[in-house]
Formats: structure tokens, C-alpha cells, sequence
């Protein structure tokens, strides 16, 4: 009797990513960075998706992103801290490669409850908002907390 080896055929084995993968991954990287936000515009959430533009070729991936900054950050420290997490967190989850991060900053937020939110998500794990969900003043929250400075003048006997 003869015996047939089984040989199995090559598998070819081959990863597709959805449309919206990476761009999800862009907004999800974007979302951890406290003090830093997505643009989005007048029309809230379809402008947060239009706010990331991804461009791929083969097992590149170039990254365009609109974001908004709390007035008490630095702009180019934060725009390249967004750099850095767009590039490890899309390089990390998928196969691609990350050719380029352009961060367009479009806004200044002078809000403090976007930076009470963001803080409770990064920033070493403290959040410096009151307990009862009010913000307080902008020194509490930013964690630059100083003594008040009393508005009266000295005058010369005082200092003695």
C-alpha cells in the first residue's frame, strides 16, 4: 500500500486594517495626553474625526492632527509630547511604520475643566480638583499653587 505524505500548501497569511483603525488610535493616543485635546470645531464629534487625517502607502503611515493646548502649557513641548505618543501607540498596535506626526495646534483652551479631566488621566495620577467637582482657581488646578499675595501695599513701617 502506498502512503500519501500530507504536506500542507504555504499559507499566505495577511493582516488588513479597517479604515478607521488608525485614526482611532491617533484620537486614543491624542486623548492620554493631559492638558492636550482634539479640534473640534463648531460641529463637535464629526469634527473631531475630521480633525485626524492618515495617509498610508504599504507599511508607511504619515499622521496629520488639529489639536487644542490649555493656555499653561508650552506649545512646542506639548506638540512634540504628541508626536512621540502618536508615533509609539501606532507603531505599537499595528504593523506600520509611522513616516511623519505634523501637529497643527488650532486652539488655546482657557477652560478648567478640560484641564481637572485630563489631569485625573495622566499627569503622575493627581488630580488637583476640588473633590466636589468644582474646579477652583487656575493655580489649584494647574498644580502651581502659591500663596496669595495680599493687594495692599506695604508701607516702610510694616517692613520693620
Amino acid at each position: 500500500m502506498r502512503v500519501k505524505k500530507f504536506r500542507p500548501r504555504e499559507i499566505r497569511e495577511k493582516l488588513v486594517y479597517g479604515d478607521g483603525i488608525v485614526e482611532g488610535i491617533v484620537l486614543l493616543a491624542v486623548s492620554e495626553i493631559p492638558y492636550a485635546e482634539i479640534y473640534r470645531g463648531v460641529y463637535g464629534k464629526r469634527q473631531a474625526e475630521e480633525s485626524v487625517k492618515v495617509v498610508v502607502d504599504k507599511s508607511n503611515v504619515s499622521v496629520d492632527v488639529k489639536v487644542v493646548i490649555h493656555y499653561t502649557q508650552c506649545v512646542s513641548d506639548m506638540a512634540f509630547r504628541i508626536q512621540e505618543a502618536i508615533k509609539y501607540s501606532v507603531e505599537s498596535m499595528t504593523d506600520f511604520n509611522v513616516v511623519s506626526v505634523n501637529v497643527s495646534v488650532n486652539g488655546v483652551s482657557f477652560e478648567d475643566v478640560v484641564i481637572a479631566n485630563n489631569a485625573e488621566n495622566g499627569d503622575n495620577g493627581e488630580s488637583n480638583a476640588a473633590p466636589d467637582g468644582e474646579t477652583g482657581d487656575n493655580t489649584a488646578i494647574s498644580g502651581n499653587a502659591e500663596k496669595p499675595a495680599d493687594d495692599k501695599p506695604q508701607t516702610k513701617e510694616e517692613n520693620k
